[in-house]
């Protein structure tokens, strides 16, 4: 069977009740993206067995998988596999390799086996029950014609380990996508597509932005997908922090300066000290982060970073020369080779005509190489400030790069 592409079907009053928060869409979706089974489409229904049923025979299309998770448990509520054998006109029967697994299981406790339990080894008639791991439930594979559903339960951690043991049941072992990342600070969404959508043209290459506050991760998947990564990182150059998924920004930013043997002071205004708190996140921090300065005020601004009154004055807390001031003075008065500044207006008040809401100024300083950059952040104040902290971090990393 060629299955091109995958659905799911994700099953539990407590999810519409906001009791619970789903944690599978996002785990399953990327295991299954990784075996090229792109998830097209999710829908969330009740414990309702017609309901089930309804939401099933609208997902089943040609080359799809479906892929449903909860309602597999033993109580009278957990009625998904009653749902997905109506939806496919099949009879409900005993598995004789489920109750074998199930007697495994609970053997192990010494627990008898109730018939509510047993009810978990009544599966859709040609079903294949497949081991689980973590839990009780087995995951379910089911086979129809063009399509193939797979039922897992709805527990995360039962789920994650299950689905790629089903996925290998299901005979599809082969054709592993495997995805290649780009992580980029600085640059909006909008800005990268269209600085890359004319390059993407020779490329059999699909592209996925994916942006938080500062920073865009670039996702590309394909036949093509490693050259295109290869040519979209020579374009965007410095922009381009990490090519591996699980590596931060903070991360790369320590290892820069422990392999210079450098160390870097921060003076932060608008966000609060979360640039200090973000790098000192890192393991190992305490061999290159010196310390840093929360300077909210002026009069803080002043009297601890040494930045003048008559600046100040003269030129706004919220300037380039004030954020110059306050990541020299940091530099200075905490000994360190480094540092970076930030002063802004994170709002919601606060801003003018001159200096609107999300205006930021960030300043670095590396040896001899000195920065300053102004930023203007949409969003509310917290997106401003984790923007903030993200370009502060991109700033420094390149003024390091750069120095002598």
């Amino acid at each position: 069977m060629k299955l091109r592409h995958a659905v799911m079907l994700l099953v539990g009053n407590e999810l519409l009740s906001g009791r619970t928060r789903d944690a599978n869409l996002k785990a399953l979706s990327g295991t299954l993206n990784r075996r090229g089974l792109p998830l097209l489409e999710a829908r969330v229904v009740r414990d309702d067995m017609t309901e089930i049923s309804l939401a099933i025979r609208g997902l089943l299309r040609p080359g799809t998988l479906v892929v449903t998770t909860g309602g597999l448990g033993p109580t009278p509520d957990d009625i998904t596999l009653n749902g997905v054998a109506a939806a496919l006109e099949l009879p409900m029967v005993s598995s004789g390799d489920a109750v074998r697994m199930l007697e495994a299981r609970y053997g192990e406790t010494g627990e008898a086996l109730s018939e509510g339990l047993m009810k978990q080894a009544v599966l859709p008639e040609g079903a294949v029950p497949v081991p689980n791991p973590v839990g009780a439930a087995p995951g379910v594979v089911l086979f129809a014609g063009e399509v193939a559903v797979i039922c897992l339960p709805g527990v995360p951690g039962e789920a994650v380990e299950l689905l790629p043991a089903c996925l290998d049941a299901a005979g599809f072992c082969e054709g592993v996508l495997r995805e290649y990342y780009a992580r980029t600070w600085g640059t909006r969404e909008i800005d990268l597509y269209e600085t890359l959508k004319t390059v993407n043209e020779p490329f059999n290459c699909r592209l996925a932005y994916l942006p938080s506050p500062g920073r865009v991760d670039l996702c590309f998947t394909g036949t093509d997908a490693r050259e295109f990564r290869e040519k979209a990182v020579s374009i965007l150059g410095s922009r381009v922090y990490a090519l591996e998924r699980d590596r931060t920004l903070e991360q790369v930013v320590g290892g820069e300066l422990e392999f210079r043997g450098l160390t870097v002071a921060t003076a932060e205004s608008c966000t609060g000290g979360m640039v200090s708190s973000t790098l000192t996140s890192v393991p190992g921090a305490s061999g290159w982060f010196a310390g840093g300065v929360t300077a909210y005020s002026n009069h803080v601004k002043s009297r601890v970073l040494k930045v003048s009154g008559e600046l100040i004055a003269a030129r706004g807390a919220v300037s380039s020369h004030v954020a110059l001031a306050m990541a020299r003075g940091v530099r200075e008065i905490l000994d360190a080779d480094c540092s970076v500044a930030v002063t802004g207006i994170a709002g919601p008040a606060g801003g003018t005509p001159d200096k609107p809401v999300g205006t930021v100024w960030i300043a670095a300083c590396a040896e001899d190489r000195v920065s300053c950059t102004l930023r203007r952040f949409g969003g509310d104040r917290e997106s401003v400030r984790s923007a903030a902290v993200s370009c502060a971090l991109g700033q420094l990393l390149e003024a390091v790069r750069k120095a002598k």
